[in-house]
């Protein structure tokens, strides 16, 4: 088994220093921290768990709290996500507990699972507008990191994508092709991220001068069956839009399918853009048409979350560890000018 002496011996570098790294010590240069993980993942070690917790008093172990078990049962990239922050946890010497809310009860779910277990520090998913887990936390004084950022005032820290963006860059490019009916297949507005998508459309459409009563935001569960059934409902009208952003790429498959039902073209008689988090099963490229979309795979959010909670931790400010990170947009066959 590969020691601290070996890496340190490796490196160059004084096994403190090398302890303090693996243990996300802030004195510890950013370069220097992840010259020692690499080293650390490339020769094997594994931090002895037993002697770490007597040293410093910690558990060595990381919450995290799904928005219900189906996560971990019907998608497989959330699956992916939570085994590369296990993995980027492991290499900083922590294990990661998971729990999910039942029914609905988020906060309590949370308290039961903080008040149960012996963790040192809390990982929260899509985070509601004003989140009171998040409240509850930073009240606590538990180190957390969200996945996401719900628009309080709070100081806390967080990785999330430019949500804002997202609206922006799709319809910028769609006003550009021409259209000015403009639809949004957005999600539950209660949700953070939900709620700055549709916000930065609605800026966009005011900024732009187009007519808000023709460009619609339409809500529905992030899923093909739902984005189906709202797309059929949408398409039969019409004076129905002539351009289409989704929430997610489950929903812009259940407007495919409601396109090809109704004859309508993709990519002629309507524009379609979907955000892409990356889903496995979902290869937006292989749409027919290639979709349009705005990316950021959810897998990104792994070590960047793995790293912020330790940290935090250790002891380093949560205003020194938000992230936003840039979205990209892809542009494909699905979107075109729109007819005359």
């Amino acid at each position: 088994m590969t020691t601290l002496s070996e890496i340190s011996k490796h490196l160059g570098l004084s096994m403190a220093t090398v302890s303090r790294a693996l243990n996300g010590y802030p004195e510890v240069n950013e370069k220097t921290r992840k010259r020692v993980i690499e080293a650390a993942a490339e020769l094997g070690y594994k931090p002895n768990s037993v002697a770490q917790k007597l040293a410093t008093g910690k558990s060595k172990m990381v919450g995290i709290m799904l928005q219900s078990p189906d996560e971990l049962v019907c998608a497989p990239t959330f699956l992916k996500e939570l085994s590369y922050i296990s993995n980027n946890l492991g290499l900083r010497g922590y294990d990661l507990l998971i729990n999910s809310s039942l029914q609905g009860d988020n906060l309590q779910a949370l308290t039961n699972f903080v008040s149960k277990s012996a963790i040192d520090g809390m990982i929260i998913k899509a985070p509601l507008v004003n989140d009171e887990r998040i409240k509850y936390l930073a009240e606590k004084g538990i180190p957390f990191v969200v996945h996401g950022h719900d628009m309080s005032d709070l100081d806390y820290a967080y990785y999330d994508i430019d949500n804002a963006s997202i609206s922006e860059k799709a319809v910028n490019l769609l006003y550009q092709l021409g259209h000015t009916k403009i639809a949004f297949l957005s999600t539950d507005e209660k949700l953070a991220f939900a709620k700055a998508r549709n916000d930065s459309f609605n800026n966009k459409i005011q900024q732009l001068g187009l007519d808000p009563q023709e460009c619609e935001i339409f809500h529905c569960p992030p899923s093909v069956k739902d984005g189906h059934e709202l797309s059929l409902e949408i398409l039969r009208d019409d004076q129905r839009p002539t351009a289409y952003i989704c929430s997610s790429s489950k929903v812009a498959y259940g407007l495919y399918m409601a396109a090809n039902e109704l004859g309508v073209e993709i990519g002629s008689d309507i524009s379609v853009i979907a955000h892409d988090d990356g889903i496995t099963h979902f290869e937006t490229r292989e749409f027919n048409p290639p979709m349009t979309v705005t990316c950021s795979p959810l897998t990104d959010s792994s070590e960047p979350i793995a790293d912020a909670i330790t940290k935090l931790i250790s002891g380093v400010s949560p205003s020194e560890l938000k992230t936003v990170s840039p979205v990209d947009l892809i542009v494909r066959e699905s979107t075109g000018k729109p007819k005359a």
